[in-house]
């Protein structure tokens, strides 16, 4: 399933903003996040679910 609502290139660019901004602060992507933003760049992956995976994991951690 490719979602197709924006191109890969815009994914692509997210991406990296979004890596960008962590690494300001130190922050580095765990293995199960590059996991997820891979799938997000590729279109296997919504913006919507990758949020969702995202908090799924972290929420469940910090519990």
């Amino acid at each position: 399933m490719n979602l197709n609502s924006n191109s890969n290139s815009e994914r692509q660019k997210r991406v990296r903003f979004a890596v960008g901004m962590a690494a300001i602060d130190g922050g580095k992507p765990t293995a199960f996040t590059q996991n997820l933003l891979k799938q997000y760049e590729n279109g296997e992956v919504s913006e919507r679910q990758l949020k969702k995976a995202i908090l799924d994991k972290y929420t469940k951690v910090s519990q």
